[in-house]
Formats: structure tokens, sequence, C-alpha cells
């Protein structure tokens, strides 16, 4: 397969009604709604040009309940990326997000070198979180992940392209090639603010400075305001 035809595979994994689909639909349309439709497994695809090249990549969000075990092997088995998500209001979800991750070494021997962003999902929800970020944290460490890890608010757009910007930092030679264009096209497709490009430049200097780190942790600059309570039970999940 040549360069031009080869594909990049990101997938989604997480419980459902963890915002995977919301996360995915704001990074690539900028859109969010709250209606909740469970997810059975939606594919976009993407062409990115790279200095004359083109960069095929797919985005596969994959359903919650897990009610499909052999499209999940699948899924973990093809990806060159993974994108796992919890929501920091459920405690469920994160030893969901625990679960996967073991399946993820059983499937994979090379899991250590595949570009993996952990995402704490709902930061908006504040009032009602149950995992702290010294959870995950804690977790991360006692596993000896090498991957990222981000807190994020797909309903606010809140630190959604420093997802896409870890993966960024773990590819390396020619995975860097076909990831680059992927972070790249969210910051031209949106103005940002002056406070967004200062995240911006602030990521890219802690990406170099702790280049090769057992884990890279991104956390946000914007300041956590208390909210008033919400329902529970709203999810914030979508598809197309």
């Amino acid at each position: 397969m040549t360069d031009a035809e080869q594909r990049n595979r990101v997938v989604l994994l997480g419980a459902g009604g963890v915002g995977k689909s919301s996360i995915l639909k704001r990074f690539l349309f900028n859109t969010f709604t709250e209606e909740y439709k469970e997810t059975v497994e939606d594919l976009y695809c993407r062409e990115y040009d790279l200095h004359g090249t083109s960069i095929k990549v797919d985005f596969l969000d994959t359903a919650g309940n897990f009610a499909f075990p052999a499209m999940r092997k699948l899924s973990m088995s093809t990806a060159h990326g993974f994108i796992l998500v919890y929501s920091i209001t459920s405690q469920a979800s994160f030893d969901e997000l625990k679960k996967l991750w073991e399946q993820i070494k059983e499937e994979r021997t090379n899991f250590q070198e595949i570009p993996i962003a952990i995402v704490g999902n709902k930061v908006d929800m504040e009032n009602d979180r149950q995992i702290e970020k010294f959870d995950t944290l804690n977790w991360i460490y006692s596993e000896g992940f090498c991957g990222g890890f981000v807190e994020v608010s797909a309903k606010e757009d809140e630190s959604i392209s420093d997802i896409f910007r870890i993966l960024l930092d773990q590819s390396r030679g020619g995975v860097h090639r076909h990831f680059e264009p992927i972070a790249n096209r969210r910051v031209s497709t949106n103005s940002l603010d002056e406070t967004e490009t200062e995240k911006a430049e602030e990521w890219d200097s802690d990406a170099k400075k702790f280049n090769r780190s057992r884990s890279l942790i991104r956390r946000g600059s914007k300041p956590r305001m208390k909210r008033s309570p919400r329902h529970h039970g709203k999810n914030d999940c979508v598809i197309s």
C-alpha cells in the first residue's frame, strides 16, 4: 500500500452516554446537541492534503453498550490511535474505561507504542463530579501508561482540540506525518482568540519539555467555576 492509499483509523471507546459522539462532532463540525441517541457504530472519513500527499483518516465512533463484542475487538485490532472517554460524573464509566484499557493490552502487543488519549468529559458538570483528576492520574501512573490525559467539555467546547494535540504529540516519524493534519485542521477551521492561542503555545512548549515522558498531562488554563446544579441523568452523546 502506498502512502497515498494508506488509511489511518482513530477509534473512540467508552461507556454509553459519556459523550464520545459529542466530542467527535464538536471537533469535526463544531456542533453540539443535548439530545441523546445510542450509537451503534459511526464512521467519519476525512481526507487531508499534506505537502501534496493525500492522507485519509477514519474516525470510528463505537457503541457504548458493547453489545457487539466482535465489532469492538475488530476496532481495537485495526486502530492507529485510541480516544478512551469517561464522564467525570460517573464512577461506572471510569471503571468501564479501565476494562477497555485491559482489553486493548490483550489485543495489541504494541499498545505502548499506539497514540492514546484518556479523556474525562463533562467538566461543565463540575458540581456532579465523582472522579477527581487525582483518581485518574493515580491510575495512569499505576499502569505505566504512556499516553496522555485531559479533561474536556464537549458542550462548552473546552479543551476538545487538546485531545487531538495529545495524539499528535505521541506520534513519531511516519505516524506523526499522518496525524499532523488532524490537529492543524481544527486550529485553522476555528478562529482562536488570544487565550486559546496562548493555550496552544503552552501545550506545544509542554510537549517539547516532557517529550517521551511516561504521561503527558494537559491541565485546562480556564479557571474552574461553580455551576448551578443540573438534572442528573442528562447525557450529551448524539449520533448522526
